[in-house]
């Protein structure tokens, strides 16, 4: 393990990548990590051996990707720093929370230990980021937060079932483009939904936009399969 690979952006992108599809039970493979950067192939493979050979990542012999203890530390360090910024960024400048993720995503690489603290201090050290993810060092177990609060894929959900948003994926190509579209929605953590309709089975997800219908509150709001699968819902 080397100090400036702790200290690159590059590297800790693939470890925020990593480990957030490990917390979504998401097979994690050179070729996903592919087409969640949009780049090569022999682009993924070179940094994957490199932070093999770093001590961050370990691959078994079907070629899954897993965080050593280093990683998963390395990718929490700077997913807190990333989500502090955008609980920063939203309650004390007032920002929209559909407008921090690429704030965040510039400054998460340059915050110091000192500025960290302070903001936590002046945040009253929040548990979540304004988009629902755990922010790691205030929540028991980041990696398992989703399990713990037995939270469930809007896409999974029955007809007729009551949920509450918990948090949105971070998982995704463009999550920002997704943030918002759920903005758009006025789907934002902590929302009451009643799913109304799934999307058809028999129709591919690409083939039936907005086919997913909620209730919420007395809206309807229709949103794509795809979007459904990208929000973390917990039953009430």
């Amino acid at each position: 393990m080397k100090t400036e690979d702790i200290l690159s952006a590059t590297v800790e992108e693939y470890l925020e990548m990593i480990y957030n599809m490990s917390m979504e039970e998401e097979v994690v493979i050179g070729a996903r990590l592919a087409e969640r950067f949009q780049v090569s192939a022999p682009t993924v493979t070179e940094m994957l051996k490199r932070l093999v050979r770093d001590g961050y990542v370990e691959m078994n012999t079907k070629r899954h990707v897993s965080l050593t203890e280093a990683g998963n530390q390395a990718a929490e360090a700077v997913l807190r720093r990333h989500r502090l910024t955008e609980r920063f960024l939203v309650d004390m400048l007032g920002m929209q929370w559909h407008e921090v993720h690429e704030e965040a995503c510039r400054l998460e690489h340059f915050i110091s230990g000192a500025v960290e603290s302070r903001v936590i201090a002046s945040l009253n050290n929040p548990m979540t980021c304004p988009h629902g993810n755990p922010i790691p060092g205030s929540v028991s177990n980041a990696r398992t937060y989703l399990k713990d609060n037995h939270a469930l894929r809007l896409s999974t959900v029955s007809n007729g079932t009551s949920v509450k948003i918990l948090c949105v994926s971070e998982v995704v190509e463009d999550e920002e483009a997704l943030i918002m579209y759920m903005h758009q929605k006025g789907l934002t953590p902590g929302t009451q939904l009643v799913m109304l309709a799934q999307a058809s089975e028999d129709m591919p997800a690409e083939e039936a936009p907005e086919q997913v219908r909620l209730l919420a509150g007395e809206r309807v709001v229709c949103i794509s399969a795809e979007a459904a699968s990208k929000l973390w819902v917990v039953l009430v």
